[in-house]
């Protein structure tokens, strides 16, 4: 999979702004999603179909199956996927890296996270869309 970066411009809650920093997403072939959407849907129809016959706990199975079934759709869905952030903290200054998630995020403008040294909450914008990628305010 190919990775593409993309710069950003971050902001601090408190007004601070201008400084800048990058977002790393790769856009994941149409095989590779489906593969793992199917993954979770057929874990969730594992875990419905186990619950199923226990009185009044199928319904946390119904709850299960749903729940995963959603998420399979938003894994097939997710075009373009984040997988790591970093830039300078507006607030004190301090480069690193910021969470963005446990790699399965789906890329969406603003990007909200902290910085590890100061704690405080950070918006990512991006300073150009990259191509096929919308920015939502």
């Amino acid at each position: 999979m190919q990775r593409f970066r993309l710069p950003v411009t971050i902001s601090a809650i408190d007004g601070r702004t201008g400084t800048q920093g990058e977002v790393e997403f790769v856009r994941p072939p149409l095989k590779r999603r489906l593969w793992k959407a199917g993954g979770l849907f057929l874990i969730g129809l594992a875990g419905g179909v186990l619950l199923l016959p226990v009185p009044l706990i199928h319904i946390v199975g119904l709850v299960f199956f749903l729940t995963l079934t959603g998420l399979a759709v938003r894994r097939l869905l997710s075009r373009e996927i984040l997988k790591a952030a970093t830039g300078h903290c507006p607030a004190c200054g301090a480069p690193g890296e910021y969470f963005a998630g446990f790699g399965g995020r789906r890329l969406s403008f603003p990007i909200v996270t902290s910085c590890p040294r100061c704690n405080i909450e950070l918006t990512l914008r991006p300073t150009t869309p990259p191509p096929g990628v919308s920015p939502a305010n």
